[in-house]
């Protein structure tokens, strides 16, 4: 195994803080021993990675800026560890200092790696297996599903490896799938992104257990050794990915064109019996920046996404889609409750991310696979993730529900005057909540249920889910009349409108089936599929929104005529 020893000092802030490990190391060294877990998708599902996916432009300007030697960065990088492990990463302090200093400590800092390139594709999913079944422990008693196992010996036909293993797909084809089977039933929770980021790798080992006699490759449909090491090196790199990817850069292209280190691999080559990867490598070292390194002795996977967070938003902020993706869907709930409070204390909106993730992530939202993640792998089309967050306040927090040419905020309005009338949270002081609106805001709380059945029924009843040519599609807010922040907003308050007008609490989550065919009562459902002639017209808008909600609302409730196309793209004064 490599091991690498620096000069190294060690800094404790506070009593109760862990320690800081702060030295210098070549970049292409640090590229060796530390992986950059990346919030990404691979295969069907995300990665529990937390890092933004490289930006190439980004790497290549820094890379540019390092090639003068005199230009310095001197942000450090920031690390952590993956795994607390005493033998792979040990701090020694100087025998000839007094060491009984309890905050700054001198010494050498040893990292010893494991040679993850020379194991197989199958071995590496298996590491990353366990690791993910230390973090929720209750994995290791589930088997991956049989379906999704058919589906990828179904994929994995397409490239023969033996013909054994093909009259076993064929014969495997035949048999029935059922999307009943008991393994598929992962309740979806706020952990759901681990529990499927999990089985999808537990069904590639399955997979590839059943032909490993005949399989030695590098890369397996979606997976491949590369993506899946970076999530196994001993050191993570919680910020300064693109620092590193930039020095290494230039590293190898100092020594491509500088006449003095194409020498030096001659002459190694000529006179040692040497891999010439290996000399390569080596000498790309010596010619590669140092960069400084602050390593956090701490493998806890919540404080690396909240040093990570913290440290982002104060400098280059995160988009809010990539931002809520990450805190909500990288960490378990037990991780994510240790550093809550902080990221809130940090002003980040934990509970609105957790929010919107659920209901951009859960197969029955109305909303599933149709907002931004702030992932590479989004849609292009996509609904903004901030104005689903802005649809769920009015639900959840029971504001915002404004009608653009009104000041009521109907959704306040049925809080204060419909909510504690309502059966369906009745049960607040049985489940020690300190008042019904505490209940009914949980994060699971009924007014995500009520949420999911309301925009479902919208969407069946004024939308068109397939047909992405349609006016009222529901999908693509650039065309649709419907599937946008204006109209979404309008619907949403107008509903809490007709509840106030009619002084209506919500029993239970299937009345609200019920109420929406009440409010809708006469209401043409091809209203939204109407070109309304919007050519040039910007929908988010004060005088669009006004007009718009204008529009709406004196129809629904004298639904005797249309109103005309193009009075849409009339602002409203």
């Amino acid at each position: 195994m490599p091991i690498f020893r620096y000069k190294a000092i060690r800094v404790r802030q506070t009593d109760s803080g862990d320690w800081l490990v702060l030295f210098a190391a070549s970049a292409v060294e640090i590229d060796i021993w530390s992986g950059v877990p990346q919030k990404k998708t691979i295969g069907t599902q995300e990665t529990t990675g937390f890092q933004r996916e490289e930006n190439r432009k980004r790497i290549k300007e820094i890379s540019s800026f390092y090639q003068n030697e005199q230009n310095i960065i001197q942000n450090p990088l920031l690390c952590a560890l993956r795994k607390l492990d005493s033998e792979k990463i040990k701090f020694e302090p100087n025998n000839n200092q007094d060491n009984d200093d309890a905050f700054i400590q001198h010494g050498y800092l040893t990292i010893t790696t494991e040679q993850l390139e020379e194991l197989s594709l199958l071995e590496l999913l298996k590491k990353v297996k366990v690791d993910l079944e230390c973090r929720l422990p209750e994995l290791a008693q589930r088997k991956p599903s049989d379906n999704l196992i058919q589906q990828l010996k179904q994929r994995a036909e397409i490239g023969s490896f033996s013909e054994e293993f093909e009259d076993e797909m064929n014969e495997e084809q035949d048999v029935e799938i059922s999307d009943t089977d008991e393994n598929m039933e992962i309740s979806l929770t706020d952990e759901s992104h681990i529990l499927d980021f999990w089985e999808e790798i537990a069904a590639y080992v399955t997979v590839l257990e059943e032909i490993k006699d005949n399989f030695d490759d590098d890369n397996f449909l979606n997976y491949s050794k590369k993506s899946l090491i970076s999530f196994l090196h001993p050191i993570v790199v919680v910020d300064g990915q693109h620092r590193l990817r930039a020095a290494v850069k230039s590293a190898k292209e100092i020594v491509k064109k500088e006449d003095k280190y194409k020498e030096k691999i001659e002459e190694i080559l000529f006179n040692q019996d040497i891999d010439p990867n290996e000399v390569q490598q080596q000498i790309e070292t010596e010619a590669a920046r140092k960069l400084p390194v602050s390593l956090l002795m701490n493998n806890d996977p919540a404080e690396q996404v909240f040093q990570f967070v913290v440290v982002n938003q104060k400098a280059t902020p995160i988009k809010p889609a990539l931002l809520g993706t990450i805190i909500s869907t990288s960490l378990s709930n037990e991780e994510l409750e240790r550093v809550s409070d902080r990221l809130e204390n940090a002003g980040i909106k934990l509970e609105e991310s957790r929010a919107v993730t659920f209901l951009a992530r859960y197969p029955d939202s109305p909303f599933y696979g149709l907002v931004e993640r702030g992932l590479n792998s989004d849609q292009k089309d996509n609904l903004k993730w901030n104005v689903l967050a802005s649809i769920v306040k009015i639900f959840r927090d029971l504001k915002g529900g404004k009608l653009f040419h009104e000041s009521v905020d109907y959704a306040d309005k049925w809080k204060r005057t419909c909510l504690d009338s309502s059966n369906l949270v009745q049960e607040w002081q049985a489940q020690e909540f300190n008042n019904a609106y505490e209940y009914w805001r949980a994060l699971d709380g009924c007014w995500r249920e009520v949420f999911i059945s309301f925009w479902t029924i919208i969407r069946d009843q004024l939308a068109d889910r397939d047909n992405d040519e349609a006016w009222h599609y529901w999908g693509n807010p650039k065309q649709s009349n419907i599937f946008n922040k204006t109209s979404l907003t309008i619907l949403a308050a107008d509903f809490f409108q007709y509840l106030c007008e009619r002084r209506v609490g919500i029993d239970e989550v299937s009345q609200i089936q019920h109420h929406v065919d009440q409010w809708l009562e006469g209401v043409n459902r091809d209203y939204f599929n109407r070109d309304w002639n919007l050519h040039g017209v910007k929908k988010d808008v004060p005088g669009i929104r006004k007009q718009w909600s204008k529009l709406w609302v004196e129809y629904r409730k004298d639904p005797k005529q249309l109103p005309r196309s193009n009075q849409y793209r009339v602002p409203l004064n």
